[in-house]
């Protein structure tokens, strides 16, 4: 069975292609990682001999564009298209500051939160470490230069495909690869308690956000089918283990639904959650995913929700949504795509 080029090791590469001195492996990424050239017929320094081997043992593909979306806030989201056929998407999100890249883990999602687009269609397989490594490198292409962070907030759990996650960290990561900080890599998850764990066992510099969108497990059941949500209580020990571990910042992402979860005492409650685990609230109004049946608060009840935070001593950012008018939640447009 032929490997994925972009989740290949130096050692894993020496085995599946043995015979060759490191120097002319090392050519090889140095063309992928940092040139990000892709076409083997490129790379001219790569002999016929290696190259013609690299052909026949490696699945030398990456996802392809189907469809990029523009906004005038600089938002630019792409669909991909997978070598099976498959559909995921990522973001480049463009601010002044700062450009930070959204990636899938990923292809469909197992949460199926009721309110996202994303797992409308369940999961129907996890991304390789190469899908996932591809993604960062068509992005840094697509951009000329390497992002300053990235977020694994697009479609699917990056905590429930945690070894093929890890892989594609370990290549951006890595020093002999592109070399991209620890400390500017966030993780989303729906709070998966033993992911969360096993993620501060590593002892690594990634952020952690928790996508929590309610305070107590009667309003979350309503978001998160029962299959896929945890107690409130065992996200919030596991992401305090997390703290402990790793000293990293952990950022609570609150997705402000109209009557569910946007009353003044569930703005107290959330500010205590917060206060707890010394973590930063992303406060996000929802954006209206066709099918669903949620709608977005009214701007008063957000600001009034925002600002009884604030009174209250929670770290908070009250983000305004960007890319509304492309279907940018996660998994509009693949939702769009294989509904067509």
């Amino acid at each position: 069975m032929s490997s994925y080029l972009f989740s290949l090791t130096f050692s894993e590469m020496e085995k599946l292609v043995p015979g060759f001195p490191r120097y002319r492996y090392a050519q090889l990424f140095d063309w992928i990682y940092k040139k990000r050239i892709f076409d083997l017929n490129r790379m001219t320094n790569i002999s016929g001999d290696f190259r013609n081997i690299l052909k026949e043992k490696t699945i030398f593909d990456y996802p392809a564009i189907e469809e990029e979306k523009n906004t005038s806030d600089n938002t630019t989201k792409f669909l991909f298209k997978l070598h099976d056929g498959n559909f995921i998407e990522a973001v480049i999100i463009d601010s002044v500051k700062r450009k930070t890249f959204c990636l899938s883990s990923q292809v469909g999602c197992p949460i199926q939160c009721r309110f996202c687009a994303s797992g409308m269609y369940g999961l129907t397989r996890n991304l390789d470490p190469g899908e996932i490594t591809g993604q960062f490198l068509l992005l840094s292409r697509f951009l000329k230069k390497l992002p300053d962070n990235v977020v694994f907030m697009g479609i699917g759990e990056p905590l429930l495909n945690f070894k093929n996650l890890m892989d594609s960290l370990n290549i951006i990561c890595s020093e002999e690869y592109i070399n991209f900080s620890q400390r500017r890599i966030t993780i989303s998850t729906s709070g998966i308690p033993d992911g969360i764990r096993k993620l501060a066992e590593l002892d690594r510099q990634y952020n952690l956000a928790i996508s929590l969108h309610a305070t107590d497990d009667i309003t979350r059941a309503r978001l998160i089918p029962d299959n896929a949500s945890f107690p409130i209580k065992e996200i919030v020990e596991a992401s305090m283990e997390y703290f402990k571990k790793t000293g990293r910042l952990i950022t609570i992402e609150y997705t402000l639904i109209k009557e569910i979860n946007d009353s003044l005492s569930q703005a107290r409650e959330l500010a205590g959650i917060a206060k707890k685990l010394r973590a930063k609230i992303n406060l996000i109004p929802y954006n209206a995913v066709k099918g669903r049946e949620f709608t977005r608060p009214e701007d008063r009840i957000c600001f009034s929700f925002y600002k009884k935070l604030k009174d209250l001593g929670a770290h908070v950012t009250f983000r305004l949504e960007k890319g509304s008018n492309i279907n940018a939640a996660c998994g509009q447009l693949r939702a769009n795509k294989i509904s067509e």
